[in-house]
């Protein structure tokens, strides 16, 4: 089990990384530089809002059905998640309109639906490639990650004749699903409720609500800066975090393999967590050298407009990614063996400590300091993380399935 481990978690990597060059690399700094600096801070915030909400509702459906799949398959129930579904898409649709009349400041019909459509897609996407985890068919998710990175490619050479920006994601997004859909029977199960709905429904608002908090700490920086600072600030801002935030979504899929595997396993070790922590501690040292080396040539070669700025905030920037680089590791061993409500109690308290952190040295040094406070945040939740698999002298056995 170890080697397939390994090679899930390469097969995982590559299949994160090529979508992500693609679209990091390659597209986003050609259309910041068509749409200039206002435009594309506007543009940044728009996508973050609609990432905030339909990767939360998308990704906990996806973790929620890879938790509690043994039970119903032991039982012979088919149903429930269709149903969370279109709630997800429901909640998603009404919070995404309203944030995008917010941040755009004016009532563009096309431009609702447009980010809408981004919205939904990505969320039903994010639920339905639990396919090819539950079988943990990684070549599927690489096959799959192609398929999105090519038509992150059309979607651009519509942006080119349409002028519309949105068609990146959108044709991006809709091109996968359907690859998708077409190798998976999750949608055939109908709208039809279980014994299980209670529980079922119970641990994914749970986790929905610790994954939200979590995700708004990843991209509320830019819905935060934008109406403190403007988008112009934005945009110098997501310069300063695209290397750093380009390698967490590459190391991250590592995550959602482990937790793949964990639900198979009946407990954890400590000396297996400490072999993790001390891996993953040199991952992250040699990730923050690479990224501090790179940073300036890399972005004054894909963003020279914003550049000289955005250096100023690449050390801090930097080493928030190696502790949440930590962190997101440790996760899903609290989310197997832990009771599920831990999730929600780490999400509101580092919430807040972010919220406090952040504006406190936001005041006293500006957009550095708002990075400052990002860092501390991230300290402080890793050391809770580490306090919570200790509990119980460590003795981390199978308990996330009881509420």
């Amino acid at each position: 089990m170890r080697k397939k481990l390994i090679y899930d978690s390469i097969l995982n990597i590559i299949a994160t990384s090529l979508p992500l060059i693609i679209l990091q690399l390659i597209i986003l700094p050609i259309t910041g530089n068509i749409i200039g600096d206002a435009n594309y801070g506007l543009m940044v915030t728009l996508v973050s809002l609609s990432t905030l909400l339909s990767h939360p509702l998308g990704n906990v459906l996806n973790n929620v059905r890879l938790l509690v799949n043994e039970d119903y398959q032991k039982n012979r129930h088919i149903g429930d998640f269709n149903i969370l579904l279109v709630n997800s898409i429901i909640i998603n649709s009404i919070l995404v309109i309203v944030g995008t009349i917010y941040y755009e400041g004016q009532t563009s019909f096309i431009n609702i639906v447009l980010i809408w459509g981004i919205s939904c897609l990505n969320l039903v996407r994010e639920y339905l490639i639990v396919s090819f985890r539950l079988s943990l068919n990684y070549k599927g998710i690489l096959v799959n990650n192609i398929i999105l990175g090519i038509g992150y490619l059309v979607g651009m050479l519509l942006f080119y004749i349409y002028e519309y920006w949105q068609f990146i994601y959108i044709v991006g997004a809709l091109f996968s699903l359907l690859y998708i859909i077409m190798r998976s029977n999750l949608l055939k199960e109908g709208f039809t409720t279980t014994i299980l709905f209670k529980n079922t429904s119970y641990k994914a608002v749970i986790l929905f609500l610790s994954t939200f908090m979590n995700t708004v700490l990843s991209y509320a920086d830019k819905l935060i800066l934008f109406p403190l600072l403007g988008p112009a600030a934005v945009s110098v801002y997501y310069t300063a975090t695209v290397l750093s935030k380009l390698i967490t979504r590459v190391i991250t899929p590592v995550t959602s393999v482990m937790l793949s595997y964990l639900v198979k396993m009946q407990e954890f070790k400590i000396k297996h967590f400490s072999l993790l922590i001390g891996l993953m501690t040199g991952i992250g040292l040699v990730g923050y050298y690479i990224i501090v080396v790179i940073s300036e040539p890399m972005l004054y070669f894909l963003y020279p407009q914003w550049a000289s700025e955005s250096m100023q905030l690449i050390y801090i920037t930097a080493a928030t990614t190696v502790v949440g680089l930590i962190s997101s590791v440790i996760n899903p061993i609290i989310l197997r063996f832990k009771n599920i409500t831990w999730q929600l109690g780490i999400s509101g308290v580092n919430l807040i400590i972010t919220i406090i952190s952040v504006f406190i040295f936001y005041y006293l040094y500006g957009l550095l300091g708002f990075c400052i406070g990002m860092l501390i945040s991230s300290i402080l939740k890793l050391i809770m993380m580490i306090f919570i698999f200790f509990l119980n002298n460590g003795e981390i056995k199978k308990e996330s399935l009881n509420v």
